[in-house]
């Protein structure tokens, strides 16, 4: 720990900080977590601040590398979780909150290693495989950025009931939240579902949003030619394939889409999940009679996603809860207004009328009125687009973003120092 408090309060000092994702994008997988801190980290990084990252360890990727001058550093997800799930009776319902168990003591073993060699100013988790860390480094200022975790998803999704083993590998997560010195709330309303989920025994909640890598441009310019061109109107989804997400409720609004406008093309860029099987999507979009008007791309690598976020004429984004909506900010990046609906922090992300339209979570109707009124207007899409492109660099830039977690961490070290 540096000597000088005043140094933090006043001037830069290179800060040693480490980022507890679990989630970090790789040649094989990356999610919206992954994607932000990736964002931060790599800012923080060119104001001279020392990084390292704790993420899963993906399939063909080495245990340390070096990602734009942050240390990235990956440790392999035991397989205790897995193996406990086939034991009769008992073995389903724990076996999440042994995986929780299972990385949070995997992380903390490779941590506390490195802090050895060269300690940490600050560390930062997330809702998910903290609470280890936050146990036994209690020396270390512990801060824990919300991004939202399956248990809230659940929480707000009809039809996805809320099992023992979520639950209680939930009450896992809570232990180590209350451990941290703050909260990291990526919006207010995911604020307020945090601090009534803890109760009065919470640790102080500072909102500070979510950010991305923001276009220099918001028009196809450079494309590599990976993509086949077409004419057709394309709507795009980016997310996982998760229930939480509204995925069946966006197939029916694409029903209805098609109908008035047979030429629109939904391609949905995102890695399948649990909640959804292939062979119910399958079904759903043959009942639908939407073969051929759906592509699904799976996991997207981030040159081919900047491609398709170019070639779209709209966004849609119709979950059922969001703690941010980051690929609502990222279609707003590059000038595509977004359809998304009002549940969690997506209108305080997306300007309803603005800068695209807010539709009621479910509401496959409401959400079909909206991408045909915007898909009937290119002046529509470009007003929105641009209000949406002016918003992100406005409201949500990097630089912005960055200049206040640097700020909490500096008052969280002078705390923890006194």
């Amino acid at each position: 720990m540096h000597d000088a408090l005043a140094q933090y309060e006043g001037m830069h000092v290179s800060m040693r900080v480490c980022f507890v994702p679990l989630d970090y994008p790789s040649g094989q997988s990356g999610g919206g977590v992954g994607t932000s801190i990736q964002t931060l980290a790599r800012a923080m990084v060119e104001k001279r601040h020392q990084v390292t990252v704790f993420a899963l360890q993906s399939p063909g990727e080495p245990a340390a590398r070096d990602d734009a001058g942050v240390r990235v550093v990956r440790f392999p997800q035991g397989s205790l979780h897995w193996y406990w799930s086939k034991v009769p009776i008992v073995g389903h319902p724990l076996a999440l909150a042994i995986r929780e168990l299972e990385r949070g003591w995997e992380a903390w073993q490779v941590l506390q290693q490195l802090h050895r060699q060269e300690p940490f100013d600050v560390i930062e988790l997330t809702e998910e495989g903290g609470l280890f860390v936050a146990l036994f480094m209690r020396g270390v200022p512990i801060v824990a950025r919300l991004h939202g975790g399956p248990y809230t998803f659940c929480k707000y999704t009809p039809e996805m009931p809320l099992p023992f083993g979520l639950r209680l590998s939930r009450i896992l997560q809570r232990m180590a939240l209350r451990l941290a010195r703050v909260l990291i709330a990526p919006s207010r309303a995911h604020a307020q579902e945090i601090a009534t989920e803890l109760g009065l025994n919470h640790p102080p909640i500072e909102v500070i949003p979510n950010t991305v890598c923001m276009p220099t441009t918001t028009y196809p310019g450079a494309l590599n030619g990976k993509i086949p061109a077409t004419d057709d109107p394309i709507i795009l989804y980016v997310g996982r394939l998760d229930r939480s997400k509204g995925i069946p409720a966006l197939l029916r609004a694409a029903h209805q889409v098609v109908q008035e406008a047979p030429n629109v093309r939904f391609v949905f860029a995102g890695s399948s999940h649990p909640t959804l099987r292939r062979t119910d999507l399958d079904q759903l979009m043959g009942h639908l009679s939407l073969n051929g008007r759906v592509q699904l791309l799976g996991h997207v690598f981030r040159d081919q996603l900047v491609e398709w976020y170019q070639r779209a004429q709209i966004c849609v984004l119709p979950s059922y809860y969001e703690s941010f909506g980051i690929s609502a900010l990222e279609s707003m990046a590059f000038g595509v207004p977004v359809v998304a609906t009002t549940a969690g922090a997506l209108t305080e992300v997306v300007k309803d009328r603005i800068t695209g339209f807010l539709v009621p979570p479910g509401n496959s109707e409401a959400l079909a009125r909206a991408l045909l009124q915007l898909l009937r207007s290119r002046e529509l899409r470009q007003r929105m687009g641009k209000a949406g492109r002016e918003r992100a660099l406005r409201s949500f830039g990097t630089e912005k973003i960055v200049d206040k977690t640097i700020g909490t961490y500096k008052r969280v070290i002078v705390t923890n120092s006194r």
